[in-house]
């Protein structure tokens, strides 16, 4: 379930250029009656296909996009309220992860430090989701717009990543979001510096925050927080990668269980060890060369290699082009 809060923009916005609503909501499996409050509740998946038949409809590739940054932060309702009164752009991010099942129950999210840069990455919970691309277009430009309502000040991410292919339209992701724009990735992300995350977050409430956040929890209820074991184990390889990759039983050990039921766990979410390590060092590497003034072999021991060879190697495996192709194209 989520919020039915954007559904209402959407609608109105579908209003505004003259489309008839009911046969529409219908067909999205919507009621009138459920989009008559912001603050009730539709289906998480009849809202995914209420905003891409709103794209089509409106004839606008960039219609998530769009839509994202023509919102302020307080039209979140209360998870926008928490991040408003969060001290630093930082803590606003891990807040909207501490508590997006708040406002929206199909969303899973996990801020995620890697280094100089920290992301708050986020992907469709049920995974024949994943390819629509208007609402993980929405959530990175509303929360690019809203680090920089956040701390008044030209707050720009280092980059922003999509799991879903870059589309056919001409659509001008860098001039929208400000940054470079990565498609085709494991989850959508807006990925930040530490600079930027420690702006402070102008007018922030600490007290009002704290009665949000006893508001938030009591929405949430005494229910465990739901883990992405996959996330917690490429947190813990990227915390250790410059001495190599932990060896597979010690992260099992790490996790409490044995290598046997880690494997079948990360089974269970599409995701292998091998993979997850592979990913991490990808990411990190084309970090380092696009961000970055470090030679090669220093970007391989930062990686856990014990020279370039093996970087390159494996870069050219990842990418197709070479370290310095790839810095050269992204500098």
């Amino acid at each position: 379930m989520i919020e039915a809060r954007w559904a209402t923009y959407i609608a109105d916005d579908l209003r505004r250029a003259g489309h008839a609503l009911d046969g529409l909501l219908r067909e999205v499996g919507i009621s009138r009656a459920e989009i008559a409050s912001p603050d009730g509740r539709i289906s998480y998946a009849a809202f995914m296909r209420l905003i891409e038949r709103a794209a089509l409809l409106l004839a606008e590739p960039a219609y998530g996009l769009k839509l994202g940054v023509s919102h302020d932060v307080r039209d979140n309702g209360l998870l926008g309220f928490i991040a408003a009164n969060s001290p630093t752009l930082g803590d606003a991010l891990a807040n909207v992860e501490r508590y997006i099942a708040v406002t929206n129950e199909g969303t899973d999210a996990a801020l995620e430090e890697a280094g100089p840069v920290s992301a708050l990455r986020f992907r469709d919970a049920n995974p024949t989701l994943r390819t629509l691309r208007q609402n993980s277009e929405r959530v990175s430009a509303l929360f690019v717009k809203g680090a920089r309502e956040l701390t008044r000040s030209k707050a720009t991410p280092v980059r922003v990543e999509f799991i879903h292919s870059r589309p056919n339209e001409r659509i001008d992701y860098e001039g929208i979001l400000g940054c470079s724009v990565r498609f085709q990735a494991e989850w959508d992300a807006v990925i930040f510096s530490e600079e930027t995350l420690r702006l402070p977050v102008i007018g922030a409430d600490n007290r009002l925050l704290r009665t949000l956040e006893a508001a938030c929890r009591r929405i949430i209820g005494p229910r465990p927080r739901k883990e992405d074991l996959a996330h917690s184990v490429r947190q813990y390889v990227v915390e250790r990668l410059a001495k190599g990759a932990p060896a597979f039983d010690d992260v099992a050990r790490h996790f409490n269980m044995s290598a046997k039921t880690l494997e079948r766990r990360l089974g269970e979410r599409n995701a292998g060890y091998r993979e997850l390590v592979d990913g991490a060092r990808c990411d990190l590497a084309k970090y380092y060369l696009a961000n970055t003034n470090l030679r090669l072999n220093q970007i391989a021991y930062t990686l856990g290699y014990t020279e370039p060879g093996p970087l390159v190697r494996a870069f050219r495996r990842w990418t197709d082009e070479t370290p310095m192709q790839y810095r050269h194209k992204h500098r």
